[in-house]
């Protein structure tokens, strides 16, 4: 009686799969031929046929939450998001520790944009990834399973954070949010996220009314009596708040414009001088490349390669890269195809770096070689 073992496979772009994951079952049942079946099939279309089959017709078996995991990241792959949510419910009802079907659920419904959505499925992957990473090993659990298990719920758990961060970024409701921000300041009031949507605002307006402040900044704009501190804090005002991103950009842009030929202040060394111009272009590069994610690829490509030549915050330069590998897989599903290239190797430099989008980043990297069929010459190397 010979045994199949079998791992959950990555099918989609946006989708993590546990590791060391297997499943063992008996290859000379029925149940385990059709299994079988489904791991040597290497037509997508039909395989997927053979995993509705068993689910269909085995729903209580052992393997159905392998099965269910498989349909689960097609249909995100397929971007059928209300049927990875079904699938979500499913897998939980089987399995309540399942971060995986949980993680990927979040992923669907940051995909269709729906902010109540995202709080919900953000605190549920969250509560999961938590009991996960607290529970002891099982007996006769291996201990690398174990390990490997938890850092996954970890990087998850980080991941619900980045989320709520990223949506409120993208929202143009200031009620929304609002109510996505309080949620991660409830949710961790330390989150690194809080802090990097903090870093922004400028130290000149911390002693007086911001919006005030602002709406001065913008008269002055207006009249063409600006300096560089107004535009910076005009545009880390937007940042924050997620809302007029074109004024995020207008005014940015604006002053990666004045700061190439800015004169050093009486008073100030060169080197502080220096020090605080990079400073500025690297977090105006970052707030301008950041805010044009979503729309205008090319934009955001530029603003923020040139952000990582001047920003030094890890968790910036990681956010940097992992959207820079986000917009040229756009721009080489548009139709630049060697644009593949850039985004694998910006994706493979923030796999390396230790932050809430690390573990995303490796799935990602493996989910464009799989989409591409890059040689592994061309992957990067570790």
């Amino acid at each position: 009686m010979r045994t199949l073992i079998l791992r959950i496979a990555l099918l989609g772009m946006f989708c993590l799969a546990l590791p060391g994951q297997r499943l063992f079952v008996e290859s000379d049942t029925v149940e385990g031929q059709l299994l079988q079946q489904i791991d040597a099939e290497k037509d997508e279309q039909k395989r997927i046929a053979l995993l509705e089959k068993f689910a269909t017709d085995f729903p209580n078996h052992e393997a159905v939450t392998w099965v269910l995991s498989h349909l689960q990241t097609a249909a995100l792959q397929a971007k059928d998001y209300d049927r990875v949510l079904e699938i979500a419910t499913r897998i939980l009802a089987l399995d309540p520790d399942d971060v995986a079907a949980a993680h990927n659920a979040l992923r669907a419904v940051e995909a269709k944009k729906d902010a109540d959505l995202i709080r919900r499925w953000s605190a549920l992957t969250s509560t999961i990834a938590k009991r996960v990473i607290n529970d002891p090993a099982k007996e006769g659990e291996d201990p690398e399973d174990h390990k490997g298990k938890v850092e996954f719920a970890r990087q998850v758990d980080l991941y619900t954070e980045y989320s709520l961060y990223f949506a409120a970024l993208n929202s143009a409701d200031e009620t929304t949010k609002t109510g996505l921000i309080e949620t991660l300041e409830a949710r961790n009031p330390k989150s690194e996220y809080l802090a990097q949507m903090r870093t922004s605002q400028a130290a000149v307006v911390r002693q007086v009314d911001l919006d005030e402040a602002v709406r001065a900044a913008e008269t002055a704009f207006e009249k063409g009596t600006y300096n560089i501190d107004q535009l910076f804090m005009s545009a880390s005002y937007y940042m924050q708040r997620r809302t007029n991103p074109d004024k995020v950009v207008t005014y940015g842009l604006k002053l990666l414009e004045m700061l190439e030929n800015a004169p050093k202040p009486n008073g100030v060394s060169e080197e502080d001088w220096s020090n605080h111009v990079h400073d500025f272009m690297g977090q105006t590069n970052w707030m301008v490349g950041l805010i044009s994610t979503q729309e205008k690829y090319a934009l955001a490509d530029k603003h923020l390669r040139d952000a990582l030549k001047d920003i030094k915050n890890q968790d910036m330069t990681a956010g940097a890269l992992y959207h820079l590998g986000y917009v040229n897989y756009r721009i080489a599903e548009e139709g630049d195809r060697i644009r593949i290239h850039d985004a694998v190797k910006f994706t493979a430099d923030c796999a390396k770096i230790p932050s809430a989008v690390q573990a995303q980043a490796a799935e990602n990297l493996k989910s464009m070689k799989a989409e591409y069929a890059l040689p592994d010459d061309l992957m990067p190397k570790d």
